[in-house]
């Protein structure tokens, strides 16, 4: 693995006020009546969920589900294929509920089309999707435009509060981009 740089481009603070932001845009858009529940992908969105969360009005009576899937593998760009690693608990009643989806980044759409597909299957009656980062699609063939959006960025791959490089930088509090450090030039 070739050395690594980061470059911060959120700061922890920065991060907070758009988190709290978006707790209380949500709290609007959901009822009570709606039986809300909260589907957290795991692995890079357990910060991110786990401060919104606490960011949404008690009255909700939110529950909280996981599940993982993949689509990065070790590297740095989507593989083109998504691979749901680990289901909702299968006691969970999706029928009729309202679902917010919350994922870490949205870069080619296609987690969360997958995703999307998947928690219809299961009978769920609307889905809200959140993101804390959205990139630009090049591509454009997303079907499932995030309702919630933390942040709009561009290229780089970015690590720190829950997102990873092979597993690495979740711990970090700020939002980061790679750099990788080139070696001397001759």
């Amino acid at each position: 693995m070739k050395p690594i740089r980061l470059k911060q481009v959120f700061s922890r603070d920065e991060i907070k006020r758009r988190v709290a932001e978006m707790g209380r845009e949500i709290g609007k858009a959901l009822t009570p009546d709606e039986r809300p529940l909260a589907v957290v992908v795991l692995q890079g969105a357990f910060v991110f969920a786990a401060d919104l969360l606490r960011q949404l009005p008690e009255e909700l009576g939110i529950e909280v589900g996981f599940l993982r899937c993949d689509s990065y593998g070790m590297g740095t760009k989507s593989s083109g294929r998504v691979v749901l690693l680990q289901d909702l608990d299968a006691r969970l009643d999706l029928h009729d509920r309202t679902v917010l989806l919350i994922d870490d980044i949205m870069d080619t759409g296609l987690t969360l089309d997958y995703l999307v597909k998947h928690l219809e299957s299961r009978g769920a009656g609307r889905i809200r999707t959140c993101v804390l980062l959205e990139r630009k699609n090049p591509d454009g063939e997303t079907t499932s435009a995030p309702k919630f959006v933390g942040f709009k960025v561009g290229d780089g791959f970015f690590v720190g509060y829950g997102l990873d490089y092979g597993d690495r930088y979740r711990n970090l509090p700020d939002l980061s981009v790679l750099e990788e450090e080139t070696q001397g030039h001759g």
